[in-house]
């Protein structure tokens, strides 16, 4: 395993207990959103010491959820009641302490809480697509969101941050229709160069994927600047996900280019080799190992070719409060992960 500068390959080894879910067994197995109370009581000392344990190379945990929640004080909204707040300034000072790079998330397409408190800023008939809705790039959500990220970096300046559910409308984004609403009339003009029709079906195939593409690279934009405004040392990469190689919306795309790393949410051959023949000299390419449970996209076993190949490696998991270790039925893949992350070089 060779880099480019013939130094030894050390790839990035990230697991996290992934604390947007939960893992429920009764009244039947089902993952709904984590509530503000699930996690609220992990213990940071117990979390990290599991994590580093496992062999992760780095801390990870949510600044926000994406049910709309934060891990750290913020004026900016809803925070886990009690020592909840606390979680994400202790691990990152425990991460500070043990010489760990830090990552934590925030999601870009979903606030569980936000889209029922502001229906005018959901996109129209995406509740058709996830009941709780996709927020509008478009809507006063991006200026929140900017917000947010502004405030959590002034106060951690983590090394990575990963967006997540960076889409339109629902998570296959160039499948989605764009809809008339008050927050597309000006820049559907601005973008297309004719006003914005009256039904969704007057809006041709072309249109849609340019709207589409052109709105979400905005909003990668915006996320951008207040990053680099805010710490310009974290880097920044995003999740899609992307359900095939090269799909039109996102092929040559800036958040393609300029991101510092390419994401995949899974280990799907064709969409890790595309984002390897596509990524830019200094992008890194991280592949999901173990955690999408619907059909084949993860497959823990090929951590080797995908390490071999100069990926990195995210894996998550859900645990069934209070308990945020996984779930017994990832009890296979998580002995796969382990033993390649204790084979695998730490830098």
């Amino acid at each position: 395993m060779q880099a480019s500068d013939n130094t030894v390959f050390k790839p990035i080894k990230l697991f996290n207990c992934d604390l947007n879910w939960t893992y429920r067994d009764r009244p039947f197995v089902h993952c709904p959103p984590s509530a503000p109370q699930d996690w609220a009581f992990v213990k940071p000392r117990e979390y990290f010491n599991w994590h580093r344990e496992f062999g992760s190379n780095v801390m990870f945990c949510q600044a926000y959820t994406f049910g709309g929640y934060a891990f750290y004080p913020t004026r900016l909204g809803p925070v886990a009641p009690g020592p909840g707040c606390e979680l994400f300034p202790a691990l990152f000072e425990l991460a500070r302490q043990a010489g760990m790079p830090t990552w934590s998330y925030f999601c870009v397409g979903a606030d569980l809480i936000m889209s029922n408190l502001r229906d005018a800023w959901v996109v129209p008939t995406s509740r058709q697509f996830a009941s709780h809705g996709f927020l509008a790039p478009e809507s006063p959500w991006t200026d929140l969101l900017c917000e947010r990220v502004a405030e959590f970096l002034t106060a951690y300046p983590v090394d990575w941050l990963l967006f997540d559910w960076f889409v339109y409308g629902c998570l296959k984004t160039g499948e989605f229709r764009v809809q008339p609403a008050w927050f597309v009339t000006e820049p559907f003009a601005e973008i297309i160069g004719r006003p914005m029709p009256e039904k969704a079906e007057e809006i041709t195939a072309t249109e849609n994927l340019r709207y589409k593409r052109e709105i979400l690279a905005r909003q990668f934009r915006r996320i951008q600047d207040t990053v680099r405004r805010h710490c310009p040392q974290t880097r920044i990469i995003f999740n899609m996900p992307y359900w095939r190689a090269a799909e039109p919306v996102w092929v040559d795309h800036p958040m393609m280019q300029e991101s510092d790393g390419l994401f995949a949410e899974s280990s799907d051959e064709s969409v890790v080799e595309w984002l390897l023949e596509v990524r830019r000299s200094e992008q890194r390419v991280m592949t999901t190992v173990i955690g999408r449970l619907d059909g084949d996209q993860c497959d823990p076993h090929s951590w080797r070719k995908w390490v071999d190949r100069g990926c990195d490696l995210f894996g998550y998991a859900w645990g069934t409060p209070p308990d945020f270790r996984p779930h017994r039925s990832y009890e296979t893949g998580l002995k796969v992960i382990r033993d390649a992350f204790a084979a695998l070089p730490t830098p």
